[in-house]
């Protein structure tokens, strides 16, 4: 629903909330044939979004078609993932937000109790671990798929190139 322009870290933890869904019974979450058909299954999950939710769709156009779509109420995640862990479920809610706005973050996510006894917040990077990010300007075309591998290696690991 959104360009490559708006992408946030909300759109990973959408992402990571769909992957934890499907942990749940081995399966994909929306399993669509098409953009259309993704939408349907994401509101007859989560329910159809509200008007404060669509504020949060920049696209103009994207905000008329999705207030147009077919009303669905939210389905609980309980009777979804019958057996599922309740706290697992909390979390999932809170990933599967639609107004990524009031989406959990992903500090918050790693807080949150599902997850509390694989977090150790002093083992976490709390500033940007790569100093000189690749940008637009660098010649990457140029390089071959061996000497990019490279160059993302050194660049992860800290060794000079």
């Amino acid at each position: 629903m959104c360009s490559s322009k708006c992408y946030t870290k909300a759109i990973d933890v959408w992402s990571v909330g769909c992957i934890l869904a499907e942990m749940f019974n081995n399966k994909p979450l929306f399993p669509a044939r098409n953009y259309v058909d993704h939408l349907q299954l994401i509101f007859a999950t989560i329910g159809s979004p509200t008007e404060s939710d669509l504020k949060s769709v920049l696209n103009s156009s994207a905000r008329s078609y999705l207030a147009s779509m077919p009303h669905h109420e939210k389905q609980p995640w309980h009777q979804i993932y019958k057996d599922a862990d309740t706290v697992a479920l909390d979390l999932l809610d809170r990933m599967l937000t639609f107004d990524p706005t009031i989406r959990i973050t992903v500090d918050e996510a790693l807080a949150h109790s599902f997850l509390q006894e694989y977090f150790d917040p002093t083992d976490e990077a709390c500033s940007p671990i790569c100093e000189s990010p690749f940008t637009e300007d660098m010649d990457l075309d140029k390089l071959s798929i061996g000497q990019l591998k490279e160059l993302i290696f050194n660049t992860i690991t800290g060794r000079p190139e």
